[in-house]
């Protein structure tokens, strides 16, 4: 005897099927029957489709051993998704109808031990896996008609030619086949009980219909015959018997393992539920129990009067965070889901969706929302959470596969479902009770909280610092989300943020930069209209109140970019604004709010707030007060340290041009009578560049001492000049005393709008720097080039002249010299009155210290800046700086 091994079923499925005792009785039909060939077809749920399962098929030496044939092996491919894993356990056929198997002819005998022999590894005759939908072919046709049928190979061919196909090597041709049903056995139909009312009876398999045999011969003239039929009936139900039979154990085990989980569940929720604990739990249980694609867990709160739906699975795909931010919805947001839980309080059951179109019209509103769109779906049942007469939420589930809640399945569901109502009813009980002894603790909590944070924000005096922890403290205090604080600009016009505190982190991640100097630059962009605005009259109206999403819209449109964006980023609802005075003053405002939620405060909440703002306006002006006072100091210093500077300067560069001009005048005095003309010429040389020396030294004092505070507008007449011409005029007025060449890098077509005498003399400056700290044979070189206003060093850009979309042009000039560079401790200096680089006072370079402040002061009041771009000890510096650009002017005829 040989066995051959044909490959494995395309079709697979989770049901675990005694494949090896149905492989026995299936051979012992054989032998019955005297068939050359058998095979098995059994219902699978998950495709609603016959499958093969066994393919039994003799060797056959002659055709005298057609009475003892040798069967062939199998592959078989496991089936039950119900089965527990790593279960296994022996079918006992005693079990159920033991009387109707005693009427079979003959026993069932173990197989005979088999020696493999390499055959065809796929067979085109009922191969394993294929799969016969109602009315397909032999089996489905079997399958519709519920009774046997005999078929011989030329009625086969004709009347299933779609089974009818070209055969392997080696393949006998079947003469004779003979299809039997194996039908649902009566006892496990009669046991099966609907607890619920559905929308729908349950789709069943057509006929109650396990499985189709069929038997075939292969050798010539052999046949079936009619009167067998009875006898292969009562084969089939001893099939049946044993699937009803591991069914019941399967089931048993389902029920045993259902028990086991259903106690975890109800010792895990003794006082309290935890909301991600409780979801997790119910979700490991339904999926040990049905096998769904998608879930939805609502709760209805009796109190708020909302809908929350808690936790959804989409097709297998999660939603994260719902248990933290749930969907909520009001009762009239969700009519059928309140009708179907809070009035008919029943379980809805959809069996078939597909089947019955109107229904996924009639139930659109469960089958889509927080969970997505399960229309597609194939089955649908929705549990309500009930607690006598109360409904507290609903356990919504769908599956792709048809048919998948069965009874006892919806039975320990509902099981599972009352354990954890009654689990959350009894939490919410013994939360009632313990809420006024919480409360009181919160109160007392508060209060001390309170006392400290006013205690903290009194004893601060860096403004900065008390701002932060003014809204801080403020946001802690209510469990706020954002926290701001608004200062009102001393001409009443605009509120400047001052102070964020984010507790989601959100917004301070999307504005948290690398410094916290940037870090503030940014907070204080946000702006808000204050005078003629829907806040100065709220203002007025009372000591706090709230703006809703349409005032915060309002109040967005009429603000600035940055003001705007926060009000519209940060996803408020509601927000809460608390005027901060001093006195009468206004000071500025607290807005306090949680983002994406309508959050009302409670009035204790509103008086802890109110209280620790009419403290912090006092701490707000002490702080501004004192900075006063210490920027008053500091001024002091520095005027201080300048006059010395200046003295210093001022005695240092005054008595090299005086003591050269005392020097060579005592010596025309002294040697008058036998001095020549050419030591004449050269003594009066001396003492002209001495006193021009002088002149210049004088004039730049006056000019500084013109320019005043850094605040004070000078008086230019702006217009457009070619910024080549410029350059031009101002080099061929140095390189006549100067040895270095001056390169020109400049576009004629460059044209900036300024005061043209005031340029020339910001590059005059620029250049005799350069050739001062330059070698003799050193080069100077200056460049021009157009860019936008944004394309500049960060630390150059205005923006404030960003705006709107805004970007514009410039004209970037540089000047490059090949000097010793200036030191880093004096580069930020080098721009102040009376400041030069501290190893320049010991060169013999001359300098008042003033021509690089007056350069910054004439380019800033003609709209541009002055830097230093960069210096390089030994190598030299460049000095840049930038001027609006305009387009040539036209030419005048």
């Amino acid at each position: 005897m040989s066995t051959a091994i044909w490959g494995e079923s395309e079709t697979r499925s989770d049901e675990n099927y005694p494949l090896s005792l149905l492989k026995n009785l299936l051979q012992q039909m054989m032998e019955q029957f005297t068939a050359q060939g058998a095979c098995l077809a059994l219902y699978d749920e998950n495709i609603r489709q016959m499958v093969i399962r066994l393919h039994l098929r003799a060797h056959i030496s002659s055709p005298s051993s057609a009475a003892n044939n040798n069967i062939e092996d199998i592959v078989t491919v496991p089936l039950n998704p119900r089965k527990a894993p790593g279960i296994t356990r022996p079918l006992n056929p005693s079990a159920s109808a033991l009387g109707r198997m005693r009427r079979l002819s003959k026993p069932l005998s173990p197989l005979d031990p088999v020696t493999l022999q390499p055959l065809p590894s796929h067979t085109t005759l009922f191969s394993l896996g294929e799969a016969y939908t109602f009315g397909q072919g032999l089996i489905g046709t079997t399958w519709r008609k519920n009774e046997p049928i005999i078929l011989r190979s030329d009625e086969y061919a004709a009347a299933h030619p779609v089974d009818s196909q070209p055969l392997a090597q080696n393949e006998r041709v079947p003469t004779c086949f003979f299809a039997i049903p194996i039908q649902d056995p009566p006892v496990l139909s009669t046991q099966s009980t609907q607890p619920v009312q559905p929308m729908q009876p349950p789709t069943q398999r057509p006929q109650n219909m396990l499985g189709v045999i069929v038997l075939y011969q292969t050798l010539p003239g052999a046949s079936f015959q009619q009167r067998q039929s009875d006898e292969a009936l009562l084969w089939a139900e001893r099939f049946g018997l044993y699937l009803q039979n591991d069914r019941l154990q399967s089931s048993q085990i389902r029920t045993n393992d259902y028990m086991k989980r259903l106690q975890q569940i109800s010792t895990a929720f003794p006082s309290d539920v935890i909301l991600s604990k409780l979801v997790e739990n119910v979700y490991q249980f339904v999926t040990a129990v049905v096998p769904i694609s998608s879930m939805l867990l609502t709760f209805y709160d009796r109190d708020t009067k909302k809908i929350y739906d808690v936790f959804a699975i989409d097709h297998g795909k999660r939603l994260e965070g719902l248990h933290e931010q749930p969907v909520i919805a009001q009762q009239g947001d969700r009519p059928c889901w309140w009708h179907i839980t809070q009035e008919q309080q029943c379980t809805l059951l959809i069996p078939a969706i597909q089947q019955e179109p109107e229904s996924v019209q009639q139930y659109e509103e469960l089958l889509k929302g927080t969970w997505g769109d399960q229309s597609s779906a194939e089955s649908f049942l929705l549990l309500p959470m009930k607690m006598f007469t109360r409904v507290v939420g609903s356990l919504s589930l769908a599956s792709m596969r048809p048919d998948a809640f069965s009874a006892e399945d919806i039975l320990a569901l509902e099981t599972m479902v009352q354990q954890i109502t009654v689990g959350i009813e009894n939490a919410k009980l013994y939360d009632r009770a313990n809420q006024s002894v919480k409360r009181a603790r919160q109160r007392e909590e508060s209060l001390a909280a309170m006392n400290s944070a006013l205690l903290a924000i009194s004893s601060v005096l860096n403004l900065t610092e008390l701002l932060h922890k003014f809204v801080e403290t403020s946001a802690k205090l209510v469990e706020a989300g954002l926290c701001t604080f608004f200062q009102l600009t001393p001409d009443g016009e605009e509120l400047v943020a001052q102070a964020i505190y984010d507790r989601t982190g959100k917004w301070k991640d999307a504005t948290q930069t690398s410094s916290r100097e940037k870090h503030d630059d940014l907070i204080e962009m946000i702006r808000l209209p204050f005078h003629n605005s829907l806040l100065a009259e709220m203002v007025e109206a009372g000591s706090f109140f709230y703006l809703d999403t349409m005032m915060l819209e309002e109040l967005a449109q009429a603000s600035g970019e940055g003001g705007a964006i926060f009000l519209r980023e940060t996803h408020s609802h509601k927000m809460l604004m608390i005027p901060v005075r001093y006195q009468t003053e206004i000071v500025g405002i607290l807005a306090v709010h949680t983002p994406w939620h309508d959050r009302v405060f409670r009035p204790e909440e509103v008086s802890t707030l109110l209280a620790i703002s009419s403290q912090a306006a006092s701490a707000i002006r002490n702080a501004q007060l004192f900075e006063q006072i210490r920027d008053a100091n500091a001024e002091l210093k520095r005027m201080d340290k300048l006059k010395d500077e200046f003295i210093v300067t001022a005695s240092h560069e005054l008595r090299t041009p005086l003591s050269a001009i005392s020097g060579y005048a005592s010596l025309l005095k002294r040697q008058s009578s036998r001095i020549t003309p050419q030591q004449v010429l050269r003594y009066g040389t001396k003492i002209s560049g001495a006193t021009q020396q002088l002149i210049d030294l004088v004039a730049n004092m006056t000019e500084a001492a013109k320019m005043g505070a850094i605040d004070k507008k000078l008086e230019l007449q702006v217009g457009p000049v070619q910024l080549l011409a410029a350059a031009e005029i101002a080099s061929t007025m140095l390189s006549i005393n100067i040895e270095q060449n001056i390169t020109m890098h400049i576009d004629p077509q460059l044209w900036v709008t300024c005061d043209a005498l005031p340029l020339r003399q910001v590059i005059t400056n620029l250049l005799d720097n350069a050739a001062k700290y330059s070698p003799p044979t050193g080069q100077i070189v200056i460049t021009a080039s157009e860019a936008n206003l944004s394309q500049l060093p960060e630390g150059q850009v205005d923006y404030s002249k960003l705006v709107n979309g805004e970007d514009p042009e410039v004209v970037l000039v540089r000047v490059r010299d090949e000097g010793d560079g200036i030191p880093l401790e004096d580069q930020e200096k080098i721009f102040e009155k009376f400041v030069r680089a501290s190893r320049s006072l010991t060169t013999p370079v001359r300098g008042s210290g003033l021509g690089l402040y007056i350069c910054r002061r004439y380019i800033e009041a003609m709209g541009g800046k002055l830097w230093l771009e960069m210096s390089v000890p030994g190598e030299g510096s460049i000095f840049s700086f930038y001027l609006p650009r305009i387009e040539a002017p036209p030419i005048e005829s």
